[in-house]
Formats: structure tokens, C-alpha cells, sequence
């Protein structure tokens, strides 16, 4: 039987921690792995800060700050890369790296016998932590050299003398670090992806951040002598071929872009940088209206003063959506998208409804590109989720407002897969520090944890998870094995998309379709979440029911400006509630966060009065 069409994705991992997935990871041969952000934790947790704590007011209206936002110290470039050395000196990560050797026939389903070593692709993008400063954004004084960092590190070139030659790089833009690199490749007559030539490298050496993509034909023969054959059995496009990279069709002199690869069985992944460029958190009073760098009007795109991506990388995905003829199309961030949490400050929980505008943004750009299959991947908050949006037009809604007898507009459903957690989670300790994941303080950790995430799982009016209902086809998590209920996981976790390009009997996969997997640290069990779509589905061609909005939900979140309008598909939740679980959230967190003191003080009050009565009894 051939070989699945794999992709695996995660984020959150400490080099300090243990990695038990790597070789749950290894076992499914994934064509690649694309980290979601925080592949290390470089910055330094330095205390929680209690001054900010209370109510403030900003522009636009007010603001509640709690629990306290954790102080952290800003790395150097020494220790980002200290910090990437370490992870790539993980055991497990490192021979998933070294790839295996694989029997062709396992791969194509042909009789031949042949070996072929097999290597998966590393790609991704950075969140705060492997940027280097907490909740960061691009006031960030080594932006340029955590970018380069990252680079190095996906290259897997992270010793002394790349070290040495990406600084210089940095400082004089000096290509002769790799000429070995390209003597090298030109010897073996292959086409192997080079740092060098790679896009992002080169935006990175700009300064504009760590945002590109990757495209994969899943129809191409393996051949033996072909570098680009990926682990899995997929095959790598270099960017030349692809044509999908704005900053390559600009490079290239002829005017020529014939689409090179298969339209049908064909994935694209675009990583998305939320840290170069992003604007400072508002913090209180002090409203921060500094717009990031290349926003200017002066640009094609003109981007919202709160922003995370810049004029210049909204520019580029514009265009490299318009470019792309994938049957998949995956946009990789490290926030959450779709989720609106509590508290509304983005010092203490980041995501992209703190900037709505900027969000607003982003669903235009996807859905008004006409992609095929769009599918949103994030990370940072240490868990996994199912969720989704329900979106309609603008324009739809309107008219749909002004007259009551009009049929419901169409709608276009918006799936986004959570997977972070790979060394430590809700379920675990939510915190990346090592000292909470060893005695004493574990199992206090432990339980502060877990019982907080379960509890807001079940109070707070989070209505785009999808909840599945077994034997109800209405409720639309996608056909699977998962279980039922609201699909979230608490423990450590990556994400597998399995890609059926073939054609089946059933109505089901007639258009072919991607099934999600979540997968734990326990090697033999089945996944922890699975959920399956097919691409017409997640193209809108075809409506995916279980919709639960009203046109109300459509008009109170309805911004002028947004061409969609996007809500979760369960509806906005009512007032009553939403502030009910806010309370909940107060109190039970306080209650949890203050229970050693409540243990001590009680603990020492019990022993005393004991004392006091053996005192009186011995008298």
C-alpha cells in the first residue's frame, strides 16, 4: 500500500524539557514538519508583575488586566543560538532530521525495491519566545539577528563557524560563506534547497522578518537520484519552479509562469511572521499608535495603525495567495486566529482579535483570493483545538438586513487546527519553565493546570470549538475517529494533515479531502482528535452545515471597512454569559493561585492550636 501524504506540524517545545514525540513524529514519515513558533524558549521569565493588575482605560475603550502579565528578560543573539544548538542536539530531533531509508515500493505502490533515503523538510515560522523577547514585536533591538537565527536553524547550520558567517552575512551582506555550500551542490548535479537562495533567508537578511512558502506535488514519481524527494514520499518544488514567492517572480527575467506542478494534488504551506513587524501592545493610557515598519500609505496596501504583519509581508502574501494553484492551501501563525479570550489585553493573552482590524485583514485576504482549501494552523497556547468561523459577505448581510424574506446568503466556512504543547501544556504545566515540571512544585503546577483550562473549557462561552456529537451529522467537526464533544486536547501534542488526492466511490471524498489528527506522547494510542473535510468543503463549493449564527451575530460584529464578516459558527454568546464566565475565571484562578498560602496558613494554624492544646492538657 503506498505510503500517505503527510505533513506534521507543532510548536512550543523547551530544549530543557523532555521530547518524548519525536518518535511518535518519525513513525508517521510526515513529508515535512513546520514549526508554529517557539521551537526554544530564549527569553528569561523574571517574575509576574502586579502593578499592572486592575482596569484601565485606552483608546477605544476599556481594558481589564488580570491574572498579571509575566516579566521577561530580552535574549541576546548569543543565547537564541545557544538555545537552537541545544534543540537540535535533542536525540529524537535529531534523527527524525537524518530521515530513513525507504523502500520505493512503499512509497509509489510499484514493485520496485529500490532504497531511497528519504529526508523530511523543515520549514516554519517564529513566535515570541524563539524571537527572543516575550509578547514581542518589532521594537525588538536583535530582531535582525533572531530572524537569521531561525534561518540557521531550520538549515540545521547552527555551529560555530555558520554561527561566525551568518553575522557576517548579517552586517556586510557577504554571499562568500556559501560557496562551499553551492560547490558543493553543483558536484552532485542535484537540485538540493540552499539557504542561499531560499526567499525567506533573504527578507531575513533585509530585516523584514521570517515569512515565505513552500509548495509540495504529491503526483511526481520518486526518482532515486532526485534530492527533493521528501520523507513520505512527497516531493519538494524549489521556489524557482513553483513561482508562488513574489520575491523569486520578481527575480526571475522572463515573464514566463507556467504552472510547473500538479493543480490537483498539489499542497502550498505559508508561514506567516506576527513578530518583526507587529505594533507594541497598547499598555494602559499609553495607547500605542506607531504603526510597523513599511505601513506607511505609501504602500499598494494600506494596513491598520494596530497590526501584526507590516505593509510589506501583507503586500507579499496578497500576492503569493494570488499566486498559488495548490489544491491546499495552509496559512501557518503563531496566535491563535479565530479565538477572542478574556482578558482584553494583549500583554497578558495574544491573538489576533486584539487587533480586530488586522484580523478583519486577514479573513479578506483569504477568502477574497480564491484559494483552494484554505486551512489555518496556529500554535502558542499550549493546547490543541478545533475551531471554526462562519463567514458572509458583507454585502450579503446587509441586504439580508433590509429585507427579512430574502434567503440566507452563502456562507464560507473557515477551519483553524491548534497544536502547541510539544513539551509542556495545560495538561502537563502550562509553564515552559523547568523548575515547574520537577518536584516540588509539579504537582501544584499540575493541578493549577489542568483544573483551570478543563474548567474554562466548560464554563466559558467559547463558541467557535467545534463540538462533536456522535451520529449527528449537523454538528460538523468532519467525518473521523475522534471523540465527541468539544474537541480540544490538554496534553503534549503535534498535528498530523493526511492528504487524499484519490477520487473514492463515496459522495464523501469524491472531491478528495484532508483528515486532521492530534496525536499524544503515548506512542500506541489512536489520535487524540481527528477530524476529516474534504476540499470542496473548505473551498466553499460545498456548504458545510451545523451553522448556528443568526444574521444578528453577522451585524454587531460587522465592521464597514471588512469586505466578510466572520463569526464563530455557534454564535455570539449572550452578554449574561459571557460575564458570568469572567467571574468564574476570577474567582476559581484566585482560589487556585492562592491555595499554598491557604494550605500553609491553615496547615500552621492547626498545628499550633495542637501544640497549644497538648500545652494546656500537660498543665
Amino acid at each position: 500500500m503506498p505510503q500517505p501524504y503527510r505533513l506534521a506540524f507543532g510548536s512550543c517545545s523547551h530544549p530543557a524539557l523532555p521530547q518524548p514525540l519525536w518518535p511518535i513524529i518519525s513513525s508517521r514519515k510526515p513529508s515535512a514538519f513546520i514549526w508554529g513558533g517557539d521551537a526554544i524558549y530564549a527569553d528569561r521569565y523574571a517574575g509576574l508583575n502586579w502593578t499592572d493588575v486592575g482596569l484601565h482605560h485606552a483608546e477605544g475603550g476599556w481594558m481589564i488586566t488580570f491574572p498579571p502579565p509575566s516579566v521577561h528578560l530580552d535574549a541576546t543573539p548569543d543565547v537564541i543560538r545557544g538555545w537552537y544548538e541545544r534543540q537540535l542536539e535533542v536525540k529524537g530531533y535529531r534523527q527524525f532530521l537524518e530521515g530513513f531509508d525507504v523502500n520505493m515500493s512503499d512509497i509509489d505502490g510499484v514493485g520496485v525495491t529500490e532504497m531511497v533515503r528519504s529526508k523530511p523538510l523543515i520549514f516554519g515560522t517564529i513566535d515570541d519566545h524563539d524571537y527572543g523577547q516575550n509578547n514581542g514585536d518589532f521594537t525588538y533591538q536583535f530582531k535582525k539577528e533572531s530572524n537569521l537565527a531561525f534561518i540557521d536553524f531550520m538549515y540545521g547550520e547552527m555551529s560555530q563557524d555558520r554561527k561566525e558567517c551568518s553575522l557576517q552575512e548579517a552586517d556586510e551582506r557577504d554571499s562568500s560563506c556559501g560557496s562551499n555550500e553551492e560547490e558543493d551542490s553543483s558536484i552532485h548535479h542535484k537540485r538540493s534547497r540552499s539557504k542561499l537562495s531560499d526567499p525567506m533567508y533573504q527578507r531575513s537578511l533585509e530585516g523584514k522578518g521570517v515569512y515565505g512558502v513552500q509548495l509540495f506535488d504529491f503526483s511526481r514519481k520518486i526518482n532515486a537520484d532526485d534530492d527533493n524527494n521528501v520523507l513520505g514520499g512527497g516531493h519538494w518544488v524549489p521556489e524557482v519552479e513553483a513561482m508562488v514567492d513574489p520575491d523569486v517572480i520578481d527575480k526571475v527575467s522572463t515573464n514566463d509562469t507556467i504552472v510547473s506542478y500538479s493543480t490537483t494534488h498539489s499542497v502550498a504551506v505559508f508561514v506567516l511572521d506576527v513578530r518583526s513587524n507587529k505594533t507594541p501592545w497598547p499598555k494602559g493610557k499609553q495607547h500605542l499608535n506607531n504603526a510597523a515598519p513599511g505601513s506607511s500609505n505609501s504602500e499598494s496596501i494600506q494596513v491598520p495603525a494596530l497590526d501584526f504583519l507590516g505593509a510589506e509581508q501583507w503586500t507579499w502574501f496578497q500576492s503569493a495567495l494570488a499566486n498559488s494553484h495548490a489544491r491546499v492551501n495552509i496559512i501557518v501563525s503563531g496566535l491563535q486566529v479565530h479565538t477572542d479570550r478574556f482578558p482584553n489585553d494583549g500583554n497578558v493573552v495574544e491573538e489576533w482579535s486584539k487587533f480586530p482590524e488586522s484580523r478583519d485583514m486577514l479573513y479578506d485576504m483569504i477568502l477574497n483570493s480564491g484559494v483552494r482549501s484554505p486551512l489555518l494552523i496556529s500554535g502558542d497556547v499550549h493546547m490543541s483545538q478545533f475551531l471554526r468561523k462562519d463567514c458572509i459577505k458583507s454585502i450579503d448581510v446587509q441586504k439580508l438586513n433590509n429585507d427579512k424574506t430574502k434567503p440566507h446568503p452563502p456562507k464560507r466556512s473557515l477551519i483553524e487546527v491548534t497544536t502547541s504543547g510539544m513539551t509542556h501544556s495545560w495538561g502537563t504545566s502550562f509553564s515552559s519553565q523547568p523548575k515547574h515540571h520537577t518536584w516540588p512544585l509539579w504537582p501544584y503546577s499540575y493541578l493549577v493546570s489542568r483544573t483551570f483550562m478543563t474548567m474554562c473549557h466548560f464554563v466559558c462561552p467559547w463558541n467557535e470549538i467545534i463540538i462533536r456529537r456522535l451520529g449527528q451529522e449537523e454538528a460538523m467537526v468532519g467525518r473521523g475517529n475522534g471523540l465527541a464533544g468539544k474537541q480540544y486536547y490538554l496534553g503534549l501534542n503535534f498535528a498530523e494533515l493526511e492528504f487524499d488526492f484519490a477520487r473514492e466511490q463515496d459522495s464523501i471524498s469524491d472531491s478528495g479531502a484532508v483528515t486532521v489528527r492530534i496525536f499524544g506522547k503515548k506512542e500506541d494510542e489512536p489520535p487524540k482528535l481527528e477530524a476529516r473535510w474534504t476540499f470542496d468543503e473548505l473551498s466553499g463549493a460545498t456548504s458545510l452545515p451545523g451553522m448556528k449564527a443568526k444574521v444578528q451575530d453577522f451585524l454587531s460584529v460587522g465592521r464597514g471597512s471588512s469586505d466578510w464578516i466572520c463569526v464563530p459558527y455557534r454564535g455570539l454568546p449572550s452578554n449574561l454569559h459571557y460575564y458570568t464566565a469572567i467571574a468564574v475565571q476570577f474567582v476559581v484562578f484566585s482560589s487556585l493561585f492562592f491555595l499554598p498560602y491557604i494550605v500553609a496558613i491553615a496547615t500552621y494554624v492547626v498545628i499550633r492550636r495542637q501544640w497549644r492544646s497538648k500545652k494546656i492538657t500537660r498543665r
